[in-house]
């Protein structure tokens, strides 16, 4: 090899491990931050002085402005450029995390996170395309095993991590720890990261924009308040409805009547990136959601202490990452929907041992099912990616992202809804159900093998048989959620034969 050509070779693979560097450390402080600054808002509570509702704007506020900004991604990359952007996001993020740890009232902390919000939309969809052109399409999916150790790990490291700095500082330390890593990501971007081209010339539709904006801010909002406001028992979750319904509908009207549509159609035209994005949706409706219903498993019913709970959920991290690496590895020499349905395999295989378990199942049995439903998860992220990007045209792949990324997250977001509203109506009716049939004729309360302070004649004995009670009533409510989410893993495996192996040259077989 002539020596101008190795060295050509040696700086582009240089750059290519800075690029990977540095979209795996943007895209893992981004979704850390996310997973440890939950777990501290019961402290932000008592250190602002505020209620719960006010303490849960705060994540109504970043998830609702985040939305809203990462819809305009695709334009703001081709109007700004992808250099500009991401090294601009990141260096926001970076100051509204130091701001929001020193924020004082709700209103200063809620506006430096709706801001932090912001800033954070571009960086995850910016990351995933720049890890996909730097490597060659054969490469995608050992590239995207690489970048989705951080987007897959981070969820589960973050109860740690927060716990941890909650615990032995105070809850400002959950926003300073995302500071300095953001600023690294930054140096990476400038050194490593290549301008794209602006379209100067490429106008706003900002009726489509407003009308989408309509509909996710709606959506965000009906998601995140939900629960606590009663569903559609409030007139406020009604109006919300509406708003997701009517934005939609003007939006997809304005787009079929307008030249100067906000969503480039050429995206909609391809069949692997329309299956890849419903399938996103069913990753995060399905298997991301469990990031919450297993914490709540833990705390709530068996009452582990948070880091305990936290180190026993470590196990799925790493099978997380077992699952990527050999996603990685096969995804030059084994058909990718294989691959994808062994992940949703795995995924209904744990979700199956989870709903046959006991109130008093042991650690080691929630650390076997905890490992595969991450193998499932690192199995299906990987090859799904790759095969979503196999036929789209480089220039539209941060557009793209953008909504794979978008619809990732409402899936997880409406999943976590669905799995608590399963949880709660499953308990009210099971402790119900189990009330009418506790009473002292009861043959199953005659039995000898019941705990001696069970007992009807005294104050202490209801109130402990009345504690059970809700106890078995729980845990029929997370069963019910694990069951249902191994259904919905079976019935995906078919929709993955829908997905197309590519081109024959570049085939994944």
């Amino acid at each position: 090899m002539p020596l101008d050509s190795q060295n050509l070779e040696n700086s582009v693979d240089s750059n290519r491990i800075l690029i990977t560097v540095t979209a795996m450390l943007a895209t893992t402080v981004i979704v850390l931050d996310i997973n440890i600054s939950a777990i501290a808002l019961p402290h932000m509570q008592g250190g602002l002085s505020a209620n719960q509702d006010q303490v849960s704007w705060i994540v109504t506020t970043y998830f609702m402005m985040q939305a809203s900004t990462m819809a305009a991604t695709g334009w703001l990359v081709s109007r700004i450029g992808r250099k500009r952007l991401y090294v601009c996001a990141l260096a926001g993020f970076a100051f509204c995390s130091l701001m929001s740890g020193n924020a004082e009232t709700i209103p200063e902390i809620m506006f430096f996170r709706g801001l932090q919000g912001m800033c954070s939309a571009p960086i995850a969809p910016i990351s995933q395309a720049l890890m996909l052109d730097s490597y060659p399409r054969e490469r995608h999916g050992q590239a995207l095993a690489i970048w989705g150790a951080g987007v897959m790990f981070a969820p589960v490291m973050g109860p740690v991590i927060g716990g941890w700095l909650t615990e032995e500082f105070s809850w400002r330390w959950v926003f300073y720890v995302s500071t300095p890593f953001a600023i690294l990501a930054v140096i990476g971007a400038v050194f490593s990261v290549k301008e794209t081209p602006r379209d100067r010339e490429k106008p706003f539709d900002i009726k489509g924009y407003l009308f989408l904006v309509l509909a996710l801010a709606s959506l965000q909002l009906t998601l995140d308040r939900g629960e606590i406001e009663g569903w559609f028992d409030s007139n406020y979750i009604v109006i919300t409805t509406s708003a997701v319904v009517l934005g939609l509908y003007f939006f997809i009207t304005h787009s079929l009547t307008t030249n100067n549509r906000f969503i480039s159609p050429e995206i909609f035209k391809d069949k692997n990136l329309m299956l890849g994005i419903v399938f996103q949706f069913i990753l995060g409706f399905l298997v991301l959601s469990m990031n919450v219903i297993m914490p709540l498993f833990m705390q709530n019913l068996r009452e582990f202490p948070i880091m305990m709970a936290a180190m026993v959920m470590m196990p799925r991290g790493i099978g997380t990452l077992v699952g990527l690496v050999v996603a990685g590895r096969l995804s030059n020499r084994v058909d990718p929907r294989a691959v994808i349905i062994f992940g949703f395999l795995c995924v209904a295989f744990s979700a199956w041992r989870l709903s046959n378990f006991t109130v008093d199942v042991g650690i080691w049995d929630f650390i076997i099912a905890a490992f595969f439903n991450g193998i499932g998860i690192g199995a299906i992220w990987v090859p799904l990616t790759a095969v979503s990007f196999w036929t789209l045209p480089a220039k539209f792949r941060t557009e793209a992202s953008t909504f794979t990324t978008l619809f990732r997250n409402y899936g997880s977001g409406i999943g976590v809804s669905v799995v608590i509203c399963i949880l709660s109506r499953s308990q009210t009716t099971a402790h119900t159900y189990l009330s009418e049939r506790i009473n002292p004729y009861s043959e199953a309360m005659k039995s000898y093998l019941l705990p001696e302070q069970w007992n009807f004649s005294s104050v202490d004995g209801l109130r402990l048989i009345d504690n059970e009670i809700a106890r078995q009533a729980m845990s029929i409510g997370f069963f019910n959620d694990f069951y249902f989410i191994m259904i919905g893993a079976l019935a995906s495996i078919p929709l993955a034969m829908l997905l197309s192996r590519g081109d024959k040259k570049i085939r994944l077989s």
